[in-house]
């Protein structure tokens, strides 16, 4: 699938059930789920876990943008994985 951010666009792959799954599980590490905080060290192993999956030559496809563009594409990835688990659930 193709994800078009204001610094490219970029071909990931696709979640299967089973990636949707380890994502979650990730997800649900990041938020304390008492007070709601999201841990920012477990929401980097979620970005980290979105850039392997995602790409099969994440630093062929990323390494000519800066850390901070990195991490807005993959929050760009990351927010369409999860806009396509919503459709999935209608």
């Amino acid at each position: 699938m193709t994800i078009k951010t204001d610094h490219g666009s970029f071909e990931v792959r696709e979640l299967t059930f089973a990636d949707r799954r380890a994502l979650h599980r990730l997800e649900v590490k990041a938020v304390d789920l008492k007070t709601g905080e999201m841990n920012t060290d477990e929401f980097y192993t979620v970005l980290e876990w979105v850039m392997e999956h995602a790409f099969e030559d994440a630093e062929k496809a990323l390494a000519h943008l800066d850390d901070n563009k990195i991490d807005e594409v993959l929050i760009a990835i990351y927010n369409k994985y999860k806009q396509g688990v919503a459709k999935k659930k209608n």
